[in-house]
């Protein structure tokens, strides 16, 4: 079993490497998930952690799993990517979380039972002195593990076990679930709601095709983005929080490609950011992708998609 435990710093700077840790120096106040999007119920989940810990002077440590448990327990039903290690990295950061622990899960860790679990990582590994979980916590092999076991448990070796509510938003309960819905549906500016921000992706620039260059409208091609929770098409787009830009999600047709790739023209911008990583923000769907007749018909309607992201800062 691989644990990767990073010491989250506020003070240093973001794009500084963080250093793996071989355990806790402290004890800890935990919560566990996958906390893709890390969306309003996460941030919800966090806030009242770090109350807790405060309080009883712990430190508050996130667990969580890469990658997803569904892509080895069962691939077919891998739902599509809201944030990756990285993004979890530097939100989890942003919100004050002084521990971060991923478990690579892979077949092994699927077997490990739920009272291990929570005996050998949770108290043992991590210093568990306070556990608090979401309302639909399973844990453990064949998810056999529930919150009642968790709390027999801590009980027995002395950390607290308590169950979150769920977090609802106008009658809503506020799951990665549902913004994944919402985002295939291409209704970004809903899903606003339930972050408590615009969505946003920051992967790095790779080389592309050079189409875009040619055709006079250069994109950033953005590595890592075929299996994001986007609507395929067009979008107005903020970069870097200060440039405004067109984005295309998709296979991008009219060229034959087969792979779907985010790729983004930025307004107002020279330069070249190949090899940065760039956060680009999702302000709104312009129009669903499509395949042009000719490379010219292409150009006009990336004209009119312009047009329509420069309208929205009037």
């Amino acid at each position: 079993m691989e644990v990767f435990l990073l010491k989250l710093d506020s003070k240093n700077c973001p794009n500084k490497r963080l250093k793996t840790l071989e355990e806790v120096p402290e004890n800890t106040a935990i919560t566990v998930g996958n906390f893709d999007g890390v969306h309003l119920g996460h941030r919800y989940l966090i806030e009242n952690l770090k109350k807790k810990a405060k309080s009883e002077n712990l430190k508050t440590l996130v667990l969580t799993f890469c990658p997803h448990p569904l892509k080895v327990l069962a691939p077919q039903l891998l739902p599509c990517e809201l944030t990756d290690i990285n993004e979890k990295i530097e939100i989890f950061r942003e919100l004050g979380v002084d521990y971060l622990c991923f478990i690579r899960f892979d077949k092994e860790f699927a077997k490990i039972r739920a009272r291990e679990f929570l005996e050998k990582i949770i108290y043992e590994k991590l210093k568990c002195r306070y556990l608090l979980v979401g309302y639909d916590w399973r844990y453990g092999y064949r998810r056999e593990g529930e919150i009642e076991l968790a709390k027999e448990v801590g009980s027995e070796l002395g950390f607290e076990v308590e169950e979150a509510k769920p977090f609802k938003i106008k009658g809503h309960i506020v799951s990665s679930t549902l913004i994944r819905r919402l985002l295939r549906e291409g209704r970004v500016e809903e899903v606003r709601e339930y972050l408590g921000h615009n969505y946003w992706v920051k992967r790095k620039v790779v080389k592309g095709d050079q189409r875009g260059s040619k055709i006079g409208f250069p994109t950033a091609n953005l590595q890592n983005t075929e299996n994001l929770c986007l609507k395929e098409g067009v979008y107005a787009v903020k970069v870097e929080d200060k440039y405004l830009g067109v984005a295309n999600y998709g296979y991008r047709p009219t060229f034959g490609k087969k792979k779907r790739v985010l790729e983004v023209h930025i307004l107002d911008f020279e330069g070249n950011l190949r090899g940065k990583r760039i956060k680009v923000e999702f302000l709104k769907f312009i129009r669903e992708e499509k395949k042009f007749s000719s490379v010219e018909e292409l150009i006009q309607q990336i004209k009119k998609d312009v047009e329509a992201v420069k309208g929205l800062s009037k």
